[in-house]
């Protein structure tokens, strides 16, 4: 009792033994290519909710709507985010869900709604200051709203004509 061996069975494509290791709770038995697909997933809708869309070196670090340049960091779960150069405000003032820490291995990781330390800074997703991008909320922070002006100014003067060639794709 007890000492038999059955060996796992991957609950995504049902084969036996092999690769098939237990993943833990939600996840329970898989094989290497279904966690592989279950975490792609995850990351990828991680990417989605949280801007970390850029594309990767070596391509350029510019943003596809506005064609501003960026800081352009690997998130820890193997994505890109552009960050807005120079910009380092005091957490607080940032939104929730908007606040990048940059870890010292140089990977960016977004604190969601993590409690920061007091007097703590940190770094905002181009995304959210992107002449380009969606309306701001009414209770957006002003200074967000007036670096999101500044950005503007920046294409009009970069782009006089018709904008960015790249402006109205999303």
């Amino acid at each position: 009792m007890g000492d038999t061996f059955e060996p796992h069975v991957c609950l995504g494509c049902e084969t036996a033994g092999g690769t098939v290791t237990e993943r833990g709770l939600p996840f329970g038995p898989l094989c290497e290519t279904c966690w592989t697909g279950i975490r792609n997933t995850i990351d990828n809708r991680q990417a989605l909710r949280e801007g970390a869309t850029a594309t990767p070196p070596p391509a350029p670090p510019t943003c596809r709507d506005c064609e501003l340049d960026q800081d352009r960091y690997e998130t820890g779960y193997g994505r890109w985010v552009l960050l807005e150069p120079r910009y380092a405000p005091p957490a607080h003032t940032v939104p929730v869900g908007h606040r990048w820490i940059v870890r010292a291995d140089g990977r960016a990781v977004n604190a969601g709604d993590a409690a920061l330390p007091r007097g703590a800074v940190c770094r905002i997703p181009h995304r959210l200051v992107c002449p380009c991008g969606a309306r701001l909320p009414d209770d957006t922070p002003r200074a967000l709203v007036v670096l999101r002006d500044l950005n503007q100014a920046v294409v009009d003067r970069v782009f006089p004509q018709d904008g960015p060639p790249a402006t109205g794709t999303g």
